[in-house]
């Protein structure tokens, strides 16, 4: 059975990468080169980043809009900055994020500045907003994934999680609406301890399987409105539950999984990384220690300090912000209660570097 789900997310990726080729050449040929630039110790961060927090739902999890406001903020300007800049350096991804994307009034101006051409640009939305025609729209700017947020295929659960009535539906339209017009779809599930060894995820998992998309896997983190709260962490036994659900329906992933031949373990800089609206650079958005900020040091430095630091240097085989208790007590809860993000400065010493 691995066996056989091995080579069919291999395929998977392959017709991914084939219709990536046609589409957008030029960021297949940066695409092809990660292998060559990983086996020399670069890193090939896909870029998550917040432009803003705007958002039309009040989630139970969420733990964005945390970060304390400061002056200077992403604009258009910067955007085509930090394009030019992760273009420079051979990477080729990036995620707008919120908040809610489909709440900016600035959407279009926002892709545009990445120059979609030279770039894979993927999306994360909870769908409510989301019609074909803004689909199709979407797609013709250049987007060319949705990630769309269903945290259980039971309606009154997912209800529950976002505290709205009817926004299952709203998802589950958003996933057709999206699928229809070629964009390429993943679900967006978060998985806690509670939720994690259910039939519902197991549901979940099937119908991403019979919809031929992707189920992203977010494990629960104890931060944001869960600030603290270890009991939402999984276990090492529930994520034994989810790697044989992986070997069940192979299109469910996570950061700590193997994939298309790539070694598994926590991404944190070596394959992603999350900037804020105030240009805070974090291994992602939910370990909330900034490296650096976009707007007085280059991504490419920022970058290099962050892979000094031994925790970020290659690939852990825990998700630090998500699963390894240690650094959760260590460095995690020197973020509780303060304004966000630390800085590396006070998160780490000397001894976290390496010599």
């Amino acid at each position: 059975m691995t066996k056989i789900n091995e080579e069919m997310r291999t395929q998977l990726e392959s017709d991914r990468r084939e219709k990536l080729r046609r589409e957008k050449p030029l960021v297949y040929k940066k695409i092809i080169k990660y292998a060559d630039k990983e086996a020399k110790g670069e890193p090939v961060p896909v870029i998550d980043f917040s432009f803003d927090y705007l958002c039309n739902m009040h989630c139970t999890h969420c733990s964005n809009a945390c970060f304390a406001p400061k002056e200077t903020i992403l604009t258009l300007e910067k955007l085509r900055d930090l394009s030019h800049q992760a273009d420079e350096m051979g990477l080729a991804q990036f995620v707008i994020s919120g908040g809610e994307p489909l709440t900016f009034p600035n959407l279009d101006d926002i892709i545009l500045a990445l120059d979609p051409q030279k770039f894979h640009i993927a999306m994360s939305t909870n769908g409510l907003l989301l019609t074909p025609e803004k689909a199709r729209h979407l797609k013709d700017m250049g987007v060319d994934k949705l990630k769309i947020s269903l945290d259980s295929i039971n309606e009154d659960v997912y209800n529950q999680t976002r505290q709205q009535t009817g926004a299952y539906h709203k998802a589950i339209q958003a996933i057709m609406d999206a699928k229809e017009v070629g964009l390429q779809v993943t679900i967006q599930t978060v998985i806690s301890h509670q939720n994690c060894q259910t039939k519902d995820t197991e549901l979940l998992a099937k119908f991403a399987h019979e919809n031929q998309m992707n189920m992203d896997i977010m494990i629960a983190k104890a931060v944001g409105r869960w600030e603290g709260n270890e009991e939402v962490l999984i276990t090492p036994e529930d994520n034994e539950f989810l790697i044989q659900l992986r070997n069940k329906y192979p299109e469910v992933q996570r950061d700590t999984f193997p994939t298309y031949g790539k070694c598994g373990g926590c991404s944190s800089f070596n394959r992603s990384i999350h900037i804020t609206k105030y240009g805070d650079v974090l291994s992602c958005a939910f370990l909330q220690i900034s490296l650096g900020n976009i707007f007085e040091e280059s991504l490419k430095d920022i970058l290099d300090r962050a892979l000094s630091i031994k925790w970020f240097h290659g690939y852990h085989p825990l998700c630090l912000s998500g699963e390894d208790r240690d650094f959760i007590r260590k460095y995690v809860s020197k973020t509780y209660g303060k304004p966000l993000p630390l800085s590396w400065k006070e998160a780490f010493t000397e001894e976290d570097f390496i010599q």
